[in-house]
């Protein structure tokens, strides 16, 4: 009994990461493919204990589940790995100053918009991504100062989570709402002086496709949306926001695959799960810890990741993400 509750739902998550069937239940259980590790681990040392104790003929199929078990094991190792091992060796310190880049999700606009912006400013933060920003959300980071220390801003404010803006020390231009229904956008995003070879140019995506809840057409046409604006993009990019996947999706591994690279993956910077942020989600009266990482940044074109941070933010449901970067 306890080796099938262990196996079957590894087995589960084991075939969602490989053949990403196209329904609901099998796209959100994507996202938690890092569990089936664990869930093997556990069900290859219970095995292996078993098979030590059992004659005849159940010892071979103790044997071959556990053989089962710990092909799991390599797989999801391997799968895993990326945030530990991923990306490459750290470079010799540049004379250029990194650029921060901190993507937030605020919740229906709920985060408190005062601690966020102070949070933003003590990781000296060059751009910053928000999404679900209300109107109410926007007049209290303007209130708090956003627009002093970010002067340039691009997107807008809507009621629920639709609202998507981006505060930036650089100039924003050349601003295109993509078609997702939550605001997508991107842009030309100007990074400060004496960073990326002295200043320059880089393409911004500041996105935010909808969940895979209930009907995931929508997920998936917005997934597509925002692989073809990633796609087009030309030169130095930056992608950020929350995406709603995880890097075990299909959608994300395709835009890797294209040149991109996951920003905590690059800095190898352990698992960071984003949502929900600890204790904000509860369920049966306990608070639900950060199980799944849907806030991304991704870089293309020379870009790279030298680290990234999570950071919980008071009112919301999403850990902060920050990276900074260097070229």
């Amino acid at each position: 009994m306890l080796v099938a509750l262990l196996l079957v739902p590894a087995l589960l998550l084991s075939t969602a990461r490989l053949l990403q069937p196209a329904g609901s239940t099998w796209v959100r259980l994507v996202a938690f493919t890092p569990y089936a590790l664990g869930l093997y681990l556990l069900a290859l040392v219970v095995l292996l204990v078993a098979s030590l104790r059992t004659r005849g003929g159940w010892r071979a199929l103790l044997r071959t589940l556990a053989a089962v078990a710990l092909l799991g094991v390599l797989l999801h190792a391997g799968w895993a790995s990326g945030p530990f091992v991923g990306g490459t060796p750290a470079r010799a310190a540049s004379s250029a100053r990194p650029v921060t880049v901190m993507t937030s999700n605020l919740r229906f606009g709920r985060a408190d918009t005062a601690a966020l912006v102070e949070l933003a400013v003590r990781r000296h933060v060059d751009v910053l991504v928000l999404q679900e920003v209300t109107p109410t959300a926007l007049a209290g980071l303007e209130a708090a100062g956003a627009g002093q220390v970010w002067p340039h801003r691009a997107g807008a404010p809507a009621p629920g989570a639709a609202g998507t803006v981006v505060f930036s020390r650089g100039r924003l231009a050349r601003v295109h709402r993509l078609g997702t229904p939550f605001g997508s956008y991107r842009m030309t995003a100007r990074l400060p002086p004496r960073s990326h070879r002295g200043g320059g140019r880089v393409t911004l995506l500041a996105v935010h496709p909808r969940p895979p809840i209930g009907n995931v057409t929508g997920w998936r046409a917005d997934q597509d949306t925002v692989r073809e604006a990633a796609r087009e993009a030309d030169g130095p990019t930056i992608l950020a926001g929350d995406l709603n996947a995880t890097m075990d999706h299909s959608s994300l591994r395709e835009l890797v695959g294209r040149g991109y690279a996951d920003a905590a993956t690059q800095a190898r910077s352990g698992w960071q799960p984003t949502w929900p942020s600890a204790g904000v989600v509860r369920h049966l009266g306990f608070g639900v810890p950060p199980l799944v990482a849907i806030d991304h940044v991704l870089l293309r074109g020379g870009l790279r990741a030298d680290r990234t941070e999570v950071v919980a933010v008071d009112g919301t449901d999403h850990r902060a993400l920050v990276a900074t970067l260097t070229r």
